[in-house]
C-alpha cells in the first residue's frame, strides 16, 4: 500500500512547528491531540524520513523536517491561488482576457486602466497586443484577442460589434531641418507633392494609413516611423500626443495646409468585439475604465476638436 501525503497532514505540519506543540496545533485546528500527532507519522512514513525530534520535552524539527516545512509553506501557499483562482473564475467568467489595441491609443491612459485592472482583478491574466495599422482588427478576426480598440477601414464588419470611444488629435509634422519647415503659412499642395510622405501599412498590405502626398515610404511600426521622421527623411501624419515631446523640444515643427484651412485633423478611434464573443464582467470593467480614462484624456489635451476633420484609414488598393 502506497502511502499518501495530503495537504491536510502539510497543513498540520506548518501548525505544530509554529506553535512548537502537538496539544497547541491540536487546539488550534480543533482536533483532538492523537489525531494531531498520528497525522505527522502519517506524513513521516509517507516521506519516509523524521521530521520532529521527540526525546525532548516540546517536539523539535530536525534537519530534514526544516527542509520539508519550507516546501510544505510553498505548496500550500499555491493550494490556496488555486483555491482564489477557481473562485474568480466562477465570479468573473473569464480568467483571463485579451486586448489588441493601436498604437495611436494613448500609453498613459492604457497603463492607468491597466493599474485599476490589476487591483480590482488581481487573478485575471491579460495578454496585451500593442499593435500597428491593421494588426488590432486582424488579431480580432483571427480570435487572438476577444477585444480590440482601433480605428475600423471598413463602415462595418459582420458579426462585429463596435462603439466608438473617441477622436484622438492628429497633427501634420516634419523635422524642424526638413525643407517643408521653413515655409511660412500655409503649405499648398503642390509644394507638399515634392516632399516624401511616411505613411503606414500593415505587413499584409490590406491597410492603408492616411495619404495626402504623392511621393510615399511606408511603415509598419508608429514608433519607427517617427524616428525617421525626426531624422528628416519626410513629413508625416502623427498623433499629436506622440509628437507633443519633440514639438515642444523644437525637434519637429508643425505643418499648415492650403487644404485644412488650419481645422484640426482627428483619428477616431471604436472598441470592437464579436458579437457571439461579447466581454465578460472583467474585460467589460476594463473597457469602461478605458473608455472613461480616455474621455479625460481628451478633454486635457489642449486642442481645439470642434469642427474638426476625422480621417480614416482605407483598405488599400489591390
Amino acid at each position: 500500500m502506497i502511502n499518501r501525503m495530503t495537504l491536510d497532514q502539510l497543513l498540520i505540519l506548518i501548525t505544530v512547528s509554529e506553535l512548537g506543540s502537538f496539544s497547541a496545533a491540536a487546539r488550534k485546528l480543533n482536533r483532538v491531540q492523537s489525531a494531531v500527532s498520528q497525522s505527522v507519522q502519517s506524513l513521516e512514513d509517507a516521506l519516509e524520513l523524521q521530521l520532529f525530534d521527540r526525546s525532548h520535552k516540546l517536539p523539535q524539527l530536525t534537519d530534514a523536517g526544516k527542509a520539508i516545512l519550507a516546501d510544505a509553506k510553498r505548496i500550500v501557499s499555491s493550494a490556496d491561488a488555486l483555491r482564489a483562482r477557481a473562485k474568480s473564475i466562477g465570479t468573473v467568467a473569464e480568467p483571463e482576457i485579451s486586448l489588441a489595441i493601436e498604437q495611436v491609443f494613448p500609453n498613459d491612459v492604457l497603463i492607468a486602466a491597466l493599474d485599476d485592472f490589476r487591483a480590482k482583478y488581481p487573478l485575471v491574466s491579460v495578454t496585451l497586443f500593442a499593435e500597428g495599422l491593421g494588426a488590432p482588427e486582424q488579431s480580432l478576426l483571427e480570435g487572438n484577442a476577444r477585444l480590440s480598440i482601433y480605428s475600423p477601414a471598413f463602415n462595418g464588419l459582420p458579426g462585429i460589434q463596435f462603439q466608438f470611444l473617441g477622436n484622438v488629435p492628429v497633427s501634420l509634422v516634419a523635422s524642424s531641418q526638413h525643407p517643408l519647415a521653413s515655409i511660412s503659412g500655409l503649405i499648398p499642395q503642390s509644394e507638399l507633392d515634392e516632399h516624401v510622405q511616411l505613411t503606414l501599412t500593415d505587413r499584409t498590405r490590406r491597410y492603408q494609413g492616411v495619404v495626402m502626398g504623392t511621393k510615399c515610404w511606408s511603415f509598419v511600426d508608429q514608433f519607427n516611423r517617427l524616428d525617421f521622421a525626426l531624422n528628416g527623411f519626410g513629413w508625416c501624419v502623427m498623433p499629436t500626443h506622440l509628437a507633443r515631446p519633440h514639438l515642444e523640444a523644437g525637434r519637429l515643427v508643425e505643418l499648415r495646409l492650403a487644404i485644412h484651412q488650419d481645422r484640426p485633423l482627428l483619428f477616431p478611434l471604436y472598441a470592437a468585439y464579436r458579437v457571439n464573443e461579447p466581454p465578460g464582467l472583467a474585460a467589460q470593467w476594463l473597457l469602461d475604465n478605458l473608455r472613461e480614462r480616455f474621455s479625460q484624456w481628451l478633454e486635457r489635451q489642449a486642442r481645439r476638436t470642434e469642427n474638426g476633420i476625422q480621417i480614416r484609414i482605407t483598405p488599400a488598393a489591390r
